[in-house]
C-alpha cells in the first residue's frame, strides 16, 4: 500500500514539474504568410464578434421558424377555495295526506286519521371549502397571420446572411491588414540587411584606404572622409533595427499576440510576376463577390421582408386550437373526487377595425428604411467601380516600378564595380567608390520599398475585387 501511494506521489510530481517547465516560455513562433493569416484569423477580437453575431442570428432563424408549426402545451392547476358549490340537506317538512270531508248539512267533519307525508328540505350553497385540480394539454396553430410570420421568418434567414457577409467582410479586412503588416516585416528585415551589408562594404573600403594611406599613396584627408562616412551609417543602422522591432511589433498587434512574444517571420521580398484580370473583368469580379456588397443586397430582401410584415396589420389573422383536460373537486360531493375529462376545439379570428393609423405608420417607416437600403447600395457600387480601378492603376504603377528600380540596382552594382576597378586602378579617387557605394544602397533599398508595394498593391487589388481567399 505504501509502496502504490509513493508511486502515485511521484507521478505527481513528474506532471507538476513539468507544467512548470512549459510554463517558462513557448519558444519563437515561426510565421510564413500563410500562417499569419491562420493566427489571426483565430485570434482577432473583431473576427470573433461577427462569429458570435453568425451565431446570434442561427438563434434568430430558429426562434422565428417556431412561429410557422404548431405549439402544443402542457399545463396543470391547483386551487383551494371556500366558495365551491354543496347541496345541504334539512329537516323534512310534514304535510297532510287525509283532508276532512263535508256531511250532508256541507258542515266539515274531522277525518277519522291524518297521514302525513315528510317533504325532504334541501339547499344548493356555496360555502364549502375544498381543493380544484386541472390537467390540460393544449395546442394552437396560426392558420393566417397576414403574412407575418412567413415574412418574418424570411427576414430572419436574411439577417443570418448578411451576418455571413459581413463575417467574410470582416475576415477580408483583418487579411488586407495582416498581408500589410506581413510585407512590412519582410521589407524592414531585408533593409536591415542592406544596410548592414552596405556597412560592411563600406568598412572594407574604409580598410583599404588605411592600408594605401600607410604605403603613401593617399592623404590622411581620405581616410577621414571615408570614417566619417562610414560613422554615418551607424545611425542607419540604428534606424533600420529600430523599424524592424516596430514591424514586428505590429504585426503582433494585428495577429493579437503578446508583444513579448518571439516571432520569426519566414519569407523574402523577392519578385514575382503576377498574373492579373483585366480592368473590366476585376469590375465584374466585385460586383459578384464583394460581401459588403452582398450584405446590402441581402439588406434590401430584408427590408423588403419588413414591409409585408408592416402591411400584414391590414389582414386578419385566424387560428385554431384545441385541448383536452381532466377536471377534479368543482362537482358537487361526492363527486368531487371524480376526475373529468373533457375537450375544446374551435378557430379564432380577428381584424384590427382601427388601430390610430399605427399600420400606416410601420408601413411608411419600413418602406423609407428599404429605400435608404437602396440608396446605399446603388452608392456603394459606384464606390466599388472607383476602388477597383484605383487599386488596379496602382498595381500597374508598382509593377512598372519594381521593373525600374530593378534596373537601377543592376546599373549602381555595375558602377560599384567599374568604380572599384578603377580606384585600384589610380584613375578615380576614393569619393567616387564612396558615390558608388551610396548610389548601390539607395538602389536596394528603393527596389526593396519598390517591391513592397508591388505585393501590397496586389492585396489592395484583391481586397478591392473581394476574392481574397481566407479559411
Amino acid at each position: 500500500m505504501k509502496s502504490r501511494w509513493l508511486i502515485l506521489g511521484m507521478v505527481f510530481l513528474f506532471y507538476c514539474g513539468l507544467g512548470r517547465a512549459q510554463s517558462v516560455g513557448p519558444g519563437p513562433l515561426s510565421l510564413n504568410l500563410d500562417d499569419c493569416i491562420k493566427v489571426g484569423l483565430e485570434n482577432n477580437l473583431q473576427v470573433k464578434m461577427a462569429e458570435s453575431q453568425v451565431d446570434y442570428a442561427e438563434g434568430k432563424v430558429t426562434s422565428t421558424r417556431s412561429y410557422l408549426m404548431p405549439t402544443v402545451k402542457a399545463s396543470g392547476l391547483y386551487t383551494h377555495m371556500n366558495t365551491l358549490p354543496q347541496f345541504v340537506v334539512g329537516n323534512p317538512t310534514l304535510y297532510p295526506t287525509s283532508f276532512p270531508v263535508a256531511n250532508g248539512s256541507g258542515t266539515p267533519l274531522p277525518p277519522d286519521h291524518v297521514h302525513l307525508f315528510g317533504f325532504p328540505s334541501f339547499e344548493m350553497s356555496n360555502d364549502r371549502e375544498g381543493d380544484v385540480y386541472q390537467a390540460k394539454i393544449e395546442m394552437t396553430y396560426p392558420v393566417f397571420t397576414g403574412f407575418r410570420t412567413t415574412e418574418g421568418y424570411k427576414a430572419a434567414k436574411f439577417e443570418l446572411d448578411v451576418a455571413k457577409a459581413d463575417l467574410e467582410s470582416q475576415k477580408q479586412d483583418l487579411v488586407y491588414q495582416i498581408r500589410q503588416s506581413y510585407y512590412q516585416v519582410l521589407l524592414a528585415k531585408e533593409m536591415v540587411k542592406v544596410i548592414d551589408d552596405s556597412y560592411d562594404l563600406m568598412a572594407q573600403h574604409s580598410k583599404q584606404v588605411k592600408d594605401l594611406y600607410r604605403e603613401g599613396y593617399v592623404s590622411n584627408l581620405d581616410v577621414l572622409q571615408v570614417e566619417a562616412k562610414l560613422s554615418a551609417i551607424t545611425p542607419q543602422q540604428i534606424q533600420v533595427h529600430n523599424g524592424y522591432e516596430l514591424a514586428q511589433l505590429q504585426l503582433k498587434n494585428v495577429l493579437n499576440l503578446d508583444p513579448a512574444q518571439p516571432m520569426e517571420v519566414l519569407g523574402e521580398l523577392k519578385y514575382e510576376e503576377l498574373k492579373v484580370p483585366e480592368l473590366n473583368e476585376q469590375l465584374l469580379q466585385a460586383r459578384a463577390s464583394r460581401p459588403d456588397l452582398k450584405s446590402l443586397e441581402l439588406r434590401e430582401d430584408q427590408t423588403q421582408a419588413a414591409v409585408k410584415i408592416a402591411q400584414g396589420g391590414f389582414y386578419p389573422t385566424v387560428a385554431v386550437f384545441a385541448n383536452y383536460q381532466w377536471n377534479r373537486g368543482q362537482d358537487l360531493p361526492p363527486n368531487d373526487k371524480v376526475w373529468r375529462p373533457g375537450y375544446q376545439a374551435g378557430a379564432t379570428a380577428s381584424i384590427d377595425l382601427f388601430d390610430g393609423f399605427q399600420t400606416l405608420g410601420e408601413v411608411k417607416a419600413a418602406k423609407s428604411q428599404r429605400q435608404q437600403v437602396i440608396y446605399g447600395e446603388e452608392a456603394l457600387s459606384r464606390g466599388i467601380e472607383i476602388q477597383v480601378t484605383a487599386a488596379y492603376l496602382q498595381f500597374v504603377s508598382a509593377q512598372q516600378g519594381v521593373e525600374a528600380e530593378s534596373k537601377n540596382v543592376e546599373a549602381a552594382q555595375k558602377n560599384l564595380e567599374a568604380s572599384q576597378n578603377r580606384y585600384r586602378e589610380g584613375m578615380v579617387n576614393h569619393l567616387d567608390v564612396l558615390d558608388a557605394e551610396v548610389g548601390l544602397t539607395s538602389a536596394r533599398a528603393n527596389y526593396l520599398r519598390a517591391l513592397n508595394n508591388y505585393y501590397v498593391a496586389k492585396a489592395g487589388m484583391d481586397k478591392a475585387m473581394g476574392i481574397m481567399e481566407v479559411e
